[in-house]
């Protein structure tokens, strides 16, 4: 708010309280104390929400290494780039020597062409302050649909930081960060379209899951958005209305959940696509042995924050059942149970629970100035009135807003990420103690084999494309969907150095290994004469294999 504003708004504040003889009740005066104490708050409480995520991942996390503790993000920096230099999308495999040209699906191609833009302007850095802006965009649509549902601001925005908070379980720099903002804008639509009662407003979902389905296989989350809306909606009419009733409020809604499954074939890979994420999340294996598959660690920081809002999601779901609101009842209860079975539905949890507990909570407290005990008519009071002083200001506030505050962090955190000077939490780098790094930059100068056919942990591939492709591909990688659970459970075999280890790594001509210098396998194959070591760092050491009469002759 600019000085002439706020000094026109206490004139105006002090002539009203003049006109009362100077005995303005005790509410007004609190209300003009609010004006002065929060004046430039309600038109930075979305910048605020947009800066959430900074503030989190630098005061809850490890900073920004934090987003880079998957190397995932390596090969989908080397897919976008591989699509902008040859102008179309994969279909054979690029980066495997044991699966090389067997069709593959790179069903987050656009994504992947985005961070390799991003990579391609400021490396690594550029690819972390992507991120940055997605879980920014995805936090201002969340506060800003919670504000619309409840209409309580810093209630909105308590929500809004619990969810972002919870979410950071998932933050990873990979593509699957685009589904809870969609989520959210798809959200914002439906809530729109049901309270105005407008069929209009179900045909925005269509383009925006082209996009989406193009972004990321995560586009099914919409349809099935449509389709609880189309339920409940059903539901709630059948209660006192008749089949007839049922079928005119949720056609809509099933017209435009039709539309989307439609829309959703305008891909590279069409059909093919569906058929894939199909069979990938019909696989029980993944959910067995990936960890962000699983549920998630209850003794781990992000737990307590979804903790909070599972029990008011389960807490709103009561209430709003109770009103017949069956549409929030089936959102915030199917969704609790998916987060709760997998760690990696969390942040789509957050992003649909929060608005449903936002209108739960805006009329928890209307009760709560009736029928409650002194306390609590009190708190309420107190947020009643500090809400009105907000709305006051937001309403007196020019609606010029230049949003200078996240513009201003965004500029500064970008430098920061480009010239980290020696802090470890603004260094945009895979970690030394998590991946090999030096080993990488070892095996990148020099030719022990030709070619190296290099077996390692498919949790280090995504680094290793990253550092060595095309020189050099790999054994496997995070693709599991595209390798299979067969071959993935192979790869597991070996690297616990299973009785049929050797079999494995002979059937696939595996020449050489990188692989912890604490791992069971890296003690079996020290003991075998074929198997030599030719590095060793503080995390890795790498294995090459000799021949027989060159093992002889030694």
């Amino acid at each position: 708010m600019s000085c002439p504003t706020l000094i026109r708004i206490r004139e105006k504040r002090g002539s009203d309280c003049a006109s009362q003889g100077g005995r303005e009740p005790k509410a007004a005066y609190r209300s003009c104390k609010l004006l002065d104490l929060f004046g430039p708050l309600p038109s930075t409480l979305s910048d605020l929400a947009f800066l959430l995520p900074i503030l989190v991942l630098f005061w809850c996390t490890t900073g920004v290494p934090w987003l880079l503790a998957d190397s995932d993000t390596g090969w989908h920096i080397r897919t976008g780039e591989w699509i902008l230099t040859n102008g179309h999308v994969p279909k054979a495999d690029l980066f495997s020597f044991t699966k090389a040209g067997v069709p593959w699906i790179a069903w987050e191609w656009l994504t992947d062409v985005v961070m390799a833009l991003a990579h391609r302007a400021c490396g690594l850095p550029g690819v972390v302050l992507l991120a940055l802006l997605l879980l920014g965009a995805t936090s201002v649509c969340i506060y800003r649909g919670t504000v619309a549902e409840c209409g309580y601001r810093l209630v909105a925005f308590v929500l809004t930081w619990l969810a972002v908070a919870a979410s950071t379980v998932h933050w990873l720099a990979r593509p699957h960060l685009v589904t809870p903002l969609m989520t959210a804008i798809l959200l914002r639509i439906l809530s729109s379209a049901e309270k105005k009662q407008n069929g209009a407003w179900l045909w925005t979902p269509l383009p925006l899951t082209i996009l989406w389905g193009n972004l990321h296989g995560g586009f099914f989350v919409g349809i099935a958005l449509i389709c609880t809306y189309a339920m409940g909606t059903a539901a709630e009419e059948l209660i006192h209305g008749s089949w007839q009733d049922a079928w005119a409020r949720s056609r809509n809604y099933v017209l435009a959940a039709t539309g989307c499954v439609l829309a959703s074939f305008l891909n590279p890979y069409s059909y093919h696509l569906h058929v894939h994420v199909a069979q990938y999340l019909g696989a029980s294996f993944y959910f067995e042995r990936i960890i962000e598959f699983q549920s998630i660690d209850f003794h781990s920081f992000p737990a307590a924050y979804f903790e909070t809002l599972l029990v008011l999601a389960i807490a709103a779901a009561t209430w709003h059942l109770h009103a017949q609101r069956l549409v929030r009842v089936l959102l915030l209860l199917s969704w609790s149970h998916l987060a709760l079975f997998s760690a990696r539905n969390i942040p789509i949890f957050a992003v649909i629970a929060v608005p449903s507990i936002g209108v739960a909570a805006r009329e928890w407290l209307n009760v709560g100035t009736s029928r409650s005990p002194v306390w609590m008519r009190e708190f309420t009071a107190s947020i009643a009135e500090l809400e009105s002083g907000l709305r006051s200001i937001a309403n007196r506030c020019s609606r010029r807003h230049w949003h200078s505050l996240p513009v201003f962090a965004v500029l500064l955190i970008a430098f920061l990420l480009v010239h980290p000077r020696h802090s470890k939490v603004l260094r945009a780098a895979f970690d030394h103690d998590r991946f090999p790094v030096e080993a990488a930059g070892f095996l990148s100068q020099q030719r022990l084999l030709s070619p190296v056919r290099l077996y390692s942990s498919w949790q280090w591939g995504g680094y290793l494309i990253y550092r060595l492709w095309p020189s050099m591909t790999v054994f496997d990688d995070g693709r599991s969907d595209f390798y299979g659970p067969n071959f993935v459970e192979e790869g597991l075999r070996v690297w616990s150095a299973h009785p049929d280890w050797c079999s494995i790594l002979e059937r696939n001509r595996v020449n050489a290994a990188l692989i912890p210098v604490d791992s069971s396998l890296a003690s079996v194959l020290r003991e075998r004469p074929e198997w030599r070591p030719v590095y060793q760092d503080h995390l890795a050491v790498l294995f090459a294999k000799i021949e027989k009469g060159d093992a002889n002759r030694d």
